[in-house]
């Protein structure tokens, strides 16, 4: 073989490996969150291209930028608010600015995320601002409009649930979808909020049990320790609800310190009687309709078994026994 024909080959084994590397990634499928991401008009294909790597769409925006080339779709991206991630790939990203195609958002929210954690999932979906959110969330007039009653925010009434949201949903908007959800959830259950003179206080109460209870089925029996602190007038002492003080403060804490429980806020429930100012979760049905009808027993303690559960006691002495008996499995 002469020199020139080795180096032909050479050359032909080269393009054929970085075809079939090109190949790779403009169809391998991506799993992505999904997210919406606004093209503004006059956005070339390198600003959109880095767009989608920071939102983890693409995880190219130099191979977004080439294939546009390739496709001679490079000046004509479509401006305009996308959903994109899911199950997908490069060539079908450009596709979608090509044509132009919007469509809504899916977007979940788990038990037991409070007003905050929520707000802030919205964001990373792209529909809206986190402080746009909050400042709807918030709006007396917003709150009063939705819920039919005087409350000071939307925490408790944001159902978890999976959601498809239009891209282009206002905040309020967004919010009022979420708590139709719940409305529509109390009312299949003949539930009717209105109805219940303390519901407002169950829905704390369920906010609390959402976040203590490892199972459904301890939902109520949980519920009913708490009733039967209330009705003796005993601190509830429940750690989510210093969680829920911290968790603004960007501190997450597998076991609380003695100084957390001693924060001054209206929220510490081991330093206030009674329940906190406002829920401190969105909890799901099953939480709600425990604090609405409480198990009766004698329960006044309970600590997590670590497989799931939780261990009941009658009394202080009872309940440090058992914790000793816990702590030497």
């Amino acid at each position: 073989m002469t020199r020139w024909n080795y180096l032909m080959m050479t050359l032909i084994g080269l393009a054929v490996i970085l075809s079939a590397f090109t190949a790779h990634e403009v169809f391998s499928w991506r799993d992505s969150t999904e997210r919406a991401v606004k093209v503004e008009p006059g956005e070339s294909a390198g600003i959109i291209g880095v767009k989608l790597e920071e939102a983890g769409i693409i995880s190219s925006a130099y191979r977004f930028r080439l294939l546009t080339k390739l496709r001679r779709a490079d000046r004509n991206l479509k401006p305009g608010t996308y959903i994109f991630g899911g199950h997908t790939n490069l060539w079908q990203t450009v596709s979608t600015l090509q044509e132009g195609v919007s469509e809504n958002i899916r977007v979940t929210f788990p038990e037991g995320l409070s007003l905050y954690l929520t707000l802030k999932r919205i964001e990373i979906s792209g529909l809206a601002g986190f402080d746009e959110l909050y400042s709807a969330a918030t709006d007396t007039a917003v709150v009063r409009r939705l819920t039919g009653m005087p409350l000071e925010s939307l925490e408790g009434f944001l159902y978890p649930e999976t959601y498809l949201f239009p891209v282009n949903s206002s905040a309020e908007c967004i919010l009022a979808i979420m708590t139709r959800e719940f409305f529509r959830k109390m009312q299949i259950n003949g539930i009717d909020p209105h109805e219940i003179e303390d519901f407002y206080d169950r829905l704390k109460l369920a906010s609390i049990v959402e976040k203590e209870a490892g199972s459904n089925s301890e939902r109520a029996k949980i519920a009913g320790v708490f009733e039967r602190r209330l009705r003796i007038g005993m601190p509830l002492q429940s750690c989510p609800t210093v969680d829920y003080i911290l968790e603004r403060r960007g501190i997450r804490r597998a076991v609380l310190t003695h100084a957390d429980t001693e924060i001054s806020s209206p929220y510490n429930s081991y330093q206030n009687l009674g329940l906190p100012p406002t829920p401190i979760s969105n909890p799901r049905l099953e939480s709600i309709l425990a604090a609405l009808s409480p198990q009766e027993h004698r329960y006044l303690y309970f600590f997590a078994d670590g497989r799931g559960g939780n261990v009941f006691s009658t009394s202080f002495a009872e309940h440090q026994r058992l914790l000793r008996q816990q702590r030497y499995r």
